[in-house]
């Protein structure tokens, strides 16, 4: 019994369909796999007023969610100013550099007590991050 012609040509269709997708597939996977790495770039996230720690005995905390926005794992530094008063990370340094890589995606939140100045104001202290 022969096949008919337009059995063999619906298959064939659906064989070339087949082959396409599979090679558009592959090119996609090697393209992912041969990009660069993003540089880490940090994102501060606005100041927002936080309870200081018992026994601080600073007027006001604020807290910044920290995001790591590239692929791959990087430690950070962060350094912290107040227009006015002293702004420090709890363990009284301006400046906070991390013991661990911050995994991509992931927010830390990092927590600065801020003291009154000369005028006796406290102002939103403001905190810049960067990958080391």
């Amino acid at each position: 019994m022969r096949s008919r012609p337009g059995t063999r040509n619906l298959l064939s269709y659906l064989l070339s369909i087949m082959l396409l997708v599979a090679i558009a597939a592959f090119a996609i996977l090697v393209a992912l796999q041969l990009r660069g790495d993003k540089p880490p770039r940090f994102d501060v996230g606005a100041p927002q007023g936080v309870e200081c720690p018992i026994g601080e005995g600073t007027p006001a905390c604020f807290s910044f969610a920290v995001t790591n926005l590239g692929n791959r794992a990087a430690m950070v530094e962060c350094s912290v100013a107040a227009g006015a008063g002293r702004a420090t990370f709890l363990n009284d340094t301006s400046v906070y550099t991390s013991s661990a890589p911050f995994e991509p995606g992931i927010s830390e939140q990092l927590t600065v007590k801020v003291d009154q100045g000369d005028t006796d104001t406290v102002t939103e202290p403001i905190l810049m991050c960067m990958a080391v």
